[in-house]
């Protein structure tokens, strides 16, 4: 948050000094725009602080709307019981395809120069943690967050590959793309596209880059 705070206010400060002039008025409402941002991440770092103490609040509220398995699985759905080895017969594949993916990961980003996608930011499991939710809700939920999580990290590993090797627009509009398809060249744009190819595999917008392996040439 306070690196969140000093950028706010470096935009404010780079806004001053590009400005020729600055009237009175204008000056004013970029000191009530730094002011705003410091109110601002006080209190979300109160907000933080309290966080804890609110989350056990409400668990110890919503424990009265736990419900028992059998009223959850009853009466039986034999719909859903016929599938559930479809259902769950996905994780073995989940996780031959995760360590697939993996190790294309590790070595092949690491080869290309991209910065590696941290997991944290796409494995996330906390529903699992609700307490009116039962045992084999609280399992299904884990089990749900596992699988999906693995696709969204897929996709931005797989985003970031394109970009490094074909970053062009489709011809037709597609709906939820990955965080990297915003950056790619236009569909015809023939022009700009080489030169904005070599500058997407300059990967400093995402963080540190992996350096490539130097090759050693011969003498001394």
């Amino acid at each position: 948050m306070r690196k969140e705070l000093l950028e706010r206010i470096k935009k404010v400060e780079q806004s001053i000094i590009e400005s020729k002039e600055i009237g009175a008025n204008k000056l004013e409402r970029l000191n009530d725009e730094v002011r705003r941002a410091f109110n601002s991440a006080i209190e979300s770092v109160v907000g933080r602080k309290n966080l804890k103490k609110e989350i056990e609040l409400r668990r110890e509220q919503l424990k009265s709307w736990r419900i028992g398995v059998f009223k959850t699985i009853w009466p039986l759905n034999f719909k859903y019981i016929f599938s559930m080895p479809f259902i769950y017969g996905m994780f073995f594949p989940t996780v031959f395809f995760s360590i697939c993916l993996e190790i294309y990961h590790q070595v092949c980003f690491r080869i290309y120069g991209i910065p590696l996608v941290d997991k944290k930011e796409f494995f996330v499991y906390d529903r699992q943690l609700l307490p009116y939710l039962n045992w084999l809700e609280k399992f299904n939920c884990l089990y749900c967050s596992y699988v999906n999580n693995v696709f969204r990290y897929a996709v931005e590993i797989g985003g970031r590959t394109e970009r490094f090797w074909c970053p062009i627009k489709y011809a037709r509009r597609v709906e939820n793309t990955h965080s990297q398809y915003h950056k790619f060249s236009g569909y015809l744009d023939a022009e700009d596209f080489r030169k904005r190819w070599q500058g997407l595999r300059n990967f400093s917008d995402l963080g540190k880059k992996i350096k490539q392996p130097v090759k050693k040439s011969g003498g001394k």
